[in-house]
């Protein structure tokens, strides 16, 4: 890719034939099923991360909170690992990296480093543009120029782990490019290969829409091969697919550029959901790695503003929860025709769950462990009215529980602890982390429907006293920051008959305002009130029902109001 318009006539070529073959992949899902089987003990590749392009040189370089927000895995942060940036042709240019790189090198990204041209004497055409063949007599020569790259931006303190030979070597545009073959690939690398030493990764391929035909023959070669380290591809005109070959070789798959759409703002939805289908189909393919196009675009994942887009939000539903050196592990993937899922299995055993629920309906999840031990999945969703908003846990009975994914949304279930929790909804209560880079969380409050003073200090529902012998209501706020918070309302059936249909209201008597919710319907502009969805409107008896909001407010403690309905008083 490049910095300006020809980008998106690259992507206008490719339109019709990735729309077709989506629609294939579409047409070819499984059988309905609502089952999701997850088994830590059947592992595929090992992810080694997320990333994106920085496009300094041809566009304004990220800002230090930019870097700050696409590389942190923090509260309203990215996740990022890996940062791809450009070789420039001219030594000169090699300082505008510098900044970016040092800093996403020092919170602990992978640098990637892609030329999109050899210097213009090198090629047969004598220019920068236009394709153009690196000449034979110049092997030595380019790979010096690579190598120099390399140890300056090493030298000023952020190292390559790895370097790429070419950008795109079948796309030869009017702006920097150069032609490539399979077959000139392999002429390099058994030239100079060996130059690139065993601290240095080579990357190879690049092309495109990811053809076999360019990384093939390295694969192929048996001395090639012993100098190529990462076979790498994009995706515009393309989708995902598996690499036996390189893989039957023990080379990592990176997918080290592509965007799935530049004509309209990231924040649009659900088409920002492609994302997250993308990445699915990604690790499903057994890549290693996924890599956007520019981290900062309107189209991208961070905003011209410096907001975190919709976009960027889907990415850091598996960057921030799926962290380099994690394993895919087996997991049923097509529950439902609409609804996408993956697994990764991290250190200590820890089990992370991916969801892509494209379709206009809540999802069931009924979700089976085996070959691991956890206590809960604590939930987190992306959709058109969270932004990775915290969504409640769920205990782990036997290695079994039922977990709901909100229509066209990406959903994270991030285990914790062992099987050992009793109760229905976990008693600590948890930070709201995931929904505001401002947040400072304070201390959690609750307070029962009955209650007639909120206590300044957490305690868990199930020690409120109830409003009634069958069932109580309690207010817990999860998260407090300056100008805003998330809260829970828990409704527990102590009773011997189901509750169905349940109602609940509240007011607030300050500046607080509902701004979004999950997991319920939401009515009312204070006082509010709302009811069970479909798949929660009936509570059976010992269980809890719980929904959440996020709200704005004016400085100081969250407000804790009473909650009333027929199930509170």
């Amino acid at each position: 890719m490049n910095k300006n318009k020809s980008y998106k006539h690259k992507s206008r070529i490719y339109t019709s034939l990735l729309l077709s073959i989506a629609g294939a992949c579409f047409v070819s899902s499984q059988a309905l099923a609502q089952s999701v089987t997850i088994n830590a003990a059947t592992e595929y590749q090992t992810v080694t991360g997320f990333g994106g392009m920085n496009g300094a040189g041809w566009i304004n370089d990220l800002t230090s909170s930019q870097v700050e927000t696409a590389f942190g895995a923090g509260n309203g942060q990215l996740g990022l690992s890996i940062l791809r940036l450009r070789i420039d042709p001219n030594s000169s240019g090699w300082n505008t990296q510098v900044p970016t790189a040092v800093r996403a090198y020092q919170m602990g990204a992978k640098i990637l480093a892609t030329p999109w041209s050899p210097p213009a004497y090198m090629k047969t055409n004598n220019s920068l543009i236009s394709g153009g063949k690196l000449k034979t007599e110049y092997y030595d020569e380019y790979a010096t120029h690579l190598l120099n790259f390399a140890d300056f931006i090493s030298r000023n303190g952020a190292p390559l782990y790895t370097i790429s030979v070419q950008n795109e070597p079948d796309w030869h545009p009017d702006y920097e490019s150069a032609d490539w073959s399979g077959d000139d690939f392999v002429a390099f690398l058994n030239s100079q290969g060996s130059r690139f030493g065993s601290n240095l990764k080579v990357t190879v391929g690049e092309s495109v829409g990811f053809s076999k035909s360019y990384t093939d023959p390295v694969l192929y070669s048996s001395t090639a091969v012993q100098h190529a380290d990462i076979i790498a591809g994009h995706l515009y005109g393309a989708v995902p697919q598996d690499y036996p070959l390189a893989r039957s070789k023990g080379k990592e798959v990176w997918m080290t550029e592509h965007y799935t759409d530049s004509k309209n703002d990231a924040d649009v939805w659900p088409l920002a959901l492609d994302v997250g289908t993308e990445l699915h189909r990604s690790m499903t393919a057994n890549f290693n790695a996924y890599i956007w196009w520019y981290i900062r675009r309107s189209y991208g994942l961070i905003k011209e503003n410096s907001q975190v887009s919709k976009r960027g939000y889907i990415m850091s539903q598996y960057a921030r929860y799926v962290r380099p050196g994690y394993k895919r592990i087996g997991a049923t993937e097509k529950p439902y025709s609409d609804v996408s899922v993956t697994a990764y299995k991290g250190p200590n055993n820890k089990i992370v769950l991916v969801a892509v629920n494209t379709g206009t309906s809540s999802r069931a999840l009924n979700l089976t462990l085996q070959n691991a031990s956890i206590g809960n999945f604590v939930k987190y969703s992306t959709s058109g009215t969270l932004n990775v908003g915290y969504g409640g846990t769920t205990k782990l009975t036997n290695g079994a529980a039922t977990v709901y994914v909100e229509p066209q949304s990406v959903t994270t279930l991030v285990s914790e602890g062992n099987d050992t929790s009793s109760s229905s909804t976990s008693s600590s209560l948890r930070s709201s982390s995931s929904l505001s880079s401002k947040s400072s969380v304070a201390s959690s409050v609750v307070r029962s429907s009955s209650s007639s003073v909120a206590s300044s200090q957490a305690r868990s529902s199930s020690s409120s006293s109830t409003a009634n012998n069958s069932s109580n209501c309690s207010y817990v706020v999860t998260g407090d920051w300056g100008s805003g918070y998330t809260a829970v309302i828990r409704i527990k059936n102590n009773g011997s008959a189901a509750i169905n249909n349940w109602n609940v209201s509240w007011n607030y008597s300050d500046a607080s305002r509902v701004t979004n919710g999950w997991n319920a319907n939401l009515t009312g502009s204070n006082p509010y009130s709302a009811t069970g969805l479909s798949w929660n409107s009936s509570i059976q008896p010992g269980q809890t029902a719980e929904f959440g909001f996020q709200g704005t407010k004016n400085n100081g403690a969250a407000q804790v109001p009473s909650v009333s309905g027929s199930v509170c008083n």
